[in-house]
């Protein structure tokens, strides 16, 4: 009997370490796309002028739920980040100041392509293509 229940306890412990190995590369791969990435937004509609520059610098930080974006109209503008398994996400953010921000893309490897419209300035729409930072490594 003892040996039996002896088995059944190093079953159960061997199967819960497997869970929560498990569950632990589930929680890695939540946040995947996290990191730097930057690049160029490309006017997509709109006539180019000095509220819709042709082209501008863009910076996204990605952290986890929140993706926070850079160029010269808006600095540190956070939103809700939720992308899908594959790389792709599409949300649609309404602020105060800003207006009713709208981004859907797709992240493949280390690249972000996404259009994004904003309707504080409904005559300007954008492509963003950005790449993701390389991590500097550790001298040691």
């Amino acid at each position: 009997m003892w040996e039996k229940t002896s088995s059944w306890r190093h079953l159960a412990s061997a199967l819960g370490l497997c869970l929560v190995v498990a569950g632990s590369a589930a929680l890695g791969a939540e946040h995947r796309f996290d990191g730097v990435y930057s690049g160029k937004r490309v006017l997509t509609k709109g006539s180019a002028s000095e509220i819709c520059p042709a082209e501008d610098d863009v910076s996204v930080t990605i952290h986890g739920d929140t993706l926070t974006f850079t160029n010269n109209a808006l600095q540190k503008f956070t939103e809700p980040f939720y992308p899908d398994a594959d790389g792709s996400f599409g949300q649609t953010y309404t602020g105060e100041l800003s207006g009713t921000v709208h981004y859907h893309g797709r992240i493949i490897g280390k690249v972000i392509d996404a259009d994004v419209s904003n309707s504080a300035i409904p005559s300007c729409e954008y492509h963003w293509h950005l790449k993701k930072a390389k991590l500097k490594e550790s001298k040691r």
